[in-house]
């Protein structure tokens, strides 16, 4: 009889064992999808933009915020504040497509780029975002950028 009662402990101390590690493993799991399904959203929330491959006039920029697209156009006014540099494809910057480089990323870019790029056609590909109702592309690196003619 005895024989029959450790088994009966030996099992239902093995069977309250498993309980216990299907429980946590159930919560571990749980609480990894949880994070792993917010983390996946938000990255397709700032990284999930359609790449349009064409090239548009500087001029279309507008029709293109949210895409990854390459620009092409002569830019004609330049200016660096030492915070950003700004490369313009018309005189009214305030109203048409701008680019920009910021200083976190001057070093990467050849010295003074407001000189390098002005008078030059380029194409440059990026993201278009609408900053205060204007088109822009901000470029992180000089691969975004490449001069087509002087």
């Amino acid at each position: 009889m005895s024989s029959n009662t450790d088994f009966y402990k030996k099992a239902g101390f093995l069977f309250l064992g498993v309980i216990v590690v299907l429980f946590v493993a159930k919560f571990t799991v749980l609480k990894h999808k949880v994070t792993s399904n917010s983390y996946s959203k938000s990255n397709n929330q700032n990284y999930s933009y359609e790449k349009v491959d064409k090239v548009i006039n500087w001029r279309e920029a507008d029709k293109y915020y949210g895409k990854i697209i390459t620009v092409e156009g002569t830019i004609i006014k330049t200016y660096n504040s030492g915070k950003a540099c700004f490369l313009n494809f018309h005189s009214d910057y305030k109203r048409y497509f701008t680019a920009v480089i910021f200083k976190s990323a001057f070093s990467k870019f050849p010295n003074n780029p407001q000189d390098y790029y002005k008078n030059k056609k380029v194409q440059m590909t990026g993201l278009i975002k609408n900053y205060q109702g204007t088109p822009e592309i901000i470029l992180n690196d000089p691969s975004q950028i490449k001069i087509i003619t002087d």
